[in-house]
């Protein structure tokens, strides 16, 4: 039952307990004498149960007044826990908000980080399929643009010499400002082999060439391995910061450094372990090991383009007589003259090798059988004339020279060889110092002489 009823009913029994109690105390007499000295107003005509209806009827008004205060008090503190309610919601909207908003910062950097990691990793891969020095380089700045594409960034190598380092590649918004040279003197980085951060405009680091007036920031890591500086990743900006990469990045790229460094250091020395397996101790030229794939590659090559190789045959006349005459050391200074004279007086593609003892042989590629002959005409005359005014030699060296010519002669590696080294056979049968060309004979001849047919090209 609601409150409102209740008092409803205990209005009506005050009123019957106040009526009885009038009733039997006589209260109406009482009344009535009281309301005759007041006539004037006319309460004589009022009956007492009226007056106790309305006394009721008042009493019930003011608890009305009562329960309707409580209400709107009860109202109030609703509605101020609802406000309160409200905004507790929309601050819990709000902060949902912004952990939506990290969130996904926090997804977009991982995703970021996750990308330039696996950069880094295909990188390595890349690197350790790498052959050459230059290909490292080429690798290196193709993956280094995805791994710093935020930044200005300069990428150098060292020449042979190690004296100076010159751009391999460059992006970003001043790329075009970026230096192309760097020598030792010129770079703490290089001299170090330490990184180098600045956030002044004064890097007293970078070379004369370099453009600073547009860098406010700068860093550079060394790309090194085993104390030999292989390069220099330089990273630049035109604003004013503490630091241009974040601990985790700067961390990466000195990884990626490092990396890159490694790799070349086994690369170099795989190339330099080639060398010394292809090449001739004394004299520094090819080898028999190092002219096979050399002269394979020059005669593929020459048969996809349709163009004549030329192999000399080449061999020191009385070499063993020399020796005995002047001594082996005489005689290496003799073998090393003759090296250095063929290789001075070829061209840049030819290739000139140590067969063996004192027989060299030079690869002509682009070279007809005329030509040839012409140009080994010249170098034995060279080679006699010369020896007879440096003091590497004892007499004057005379040459005997046997050519043949792919695919006119021969059409393998193996067979074009052999075809020369007939030739010399021939020329030295002739008298030596001279040069004979091969020439297939129509049929087989047991004397290998007799295959060689002299060109009276001369």
């Amino acid at each position: 039952m609601k409150r409102s009823d209740s008092d409803f009913f205990i209005v009506i029994g005050v009123f019957l307990v106040a009526y009885l109690i009038a009733t039997i105390s006589d209260f109406n007499e009482h009344w009535l004498s009281w309301a005759s000295a007041y006539s004037m107003i006319g309460l004589e005509d009022l009956p007492i149960g009226l007056s106790f209806l309305s006394f009721a009827l008042g009493w019930y008004a003011w608890r009305r007044l009562q329960d309707a205060s409580v209400s709107h008090q009860q109202l109030s503190e609703t509605i101020e826990k609802l406000q309160t309610e409200v905004e507790e919601r929309m601050l819990a909207v709000e902060h949902a908000q912004v952990l939506s908003e990290t969130k996904n910062e926090m997804l977009e950097s991982e995703y970021l980080r996750n990308k330039k990691l696996k950069q880094v990793r295909m990188m390595g891969d890349a690197l350790a399929a790498a052959v050459t020095l230059t290909e490292l380089q080429e690798i290196s700045v193709k993956y280094l643009k995805n791994i710093i594409p935020d930044h200005t960034v300069a990428v150098l190598f060292a020449n042979k010499s190690f004296k100076n380092w010159g751009l391999a590649g460059a992006w970003g918004k001043h790329k075009d400002k970026v230096y192309l040279n760097v020598k030792l003197e010129e770079c703490q980085v290089l001299q170090q082999g330490k990184a180098y951060i600045d956030s002044s405009n004064t890097q007293n680091m970078l070379c004369s060439n370099a453009n600073l007036t547009t860098i406010k920031s700068v860093a550079c890591y060394p790309i090194a391995s085993h104390e030999m500086q292989y390069g220099v990743l330089h990273i630049r900006s035109e604003r004013l910061t503490e630091s241009l990469l974040s601990r985790e990045e700067e961390q990466r790229v000195i990884e990626v450094c490092n990396t890159i460094g490694l790799h070349f250091h086994n690369t170099q020395l795989r190339t330099e372990l080639s060398m010394a397996s292809n090449r001739d101790e004394l004299t520094g030229l090819l080898n028999r090991r190092g002219l096979g794939s050399t002269l394979k590659r020059e005669i593929q090559t020459s048969q996809l383009q349709g163009y004549d190789v030329t192999v000399a045959m080449v061999d020191i006349d009385h070499f063993k007589q020399y020796n005995d005459s002047f001594g082996h050391p005489e005689g290496d200074k003799a073998l090393k003259f003759v090296a250095e004279t063929l290789a001075k007086n070829i061209r840049s593609r030819d290739v000139v090798a140590r067969y063996g003892g004192e027989e060299f042989i030079l690869v002509l590629p682009n070279t007809s059988k005329l030509e040839a002959y012409k140009k080994l005409k010249m170098l034995i005359a060279k080679v006699a004339e010369d020896s007879e005014s440096v003091p590497e030699c004892q007499r004057t060296i005379t040459l005997s020279v046997g050519i043949a010519t792919c695919p006119g002669d021969q059409k393998n590696e193996e067979a074009l060889i052999k075809s020369a080294d007939l030739a010399l056979y021939a020329a030295k049968k002739r008298g030596r110092n001279c040069v004979v060309a091969y020439k297939a004979a129509a049929s087989t001849v047991a004397d290998p002489a007799k295959v060689i047919r002299t060109q009276q090209i001369d």
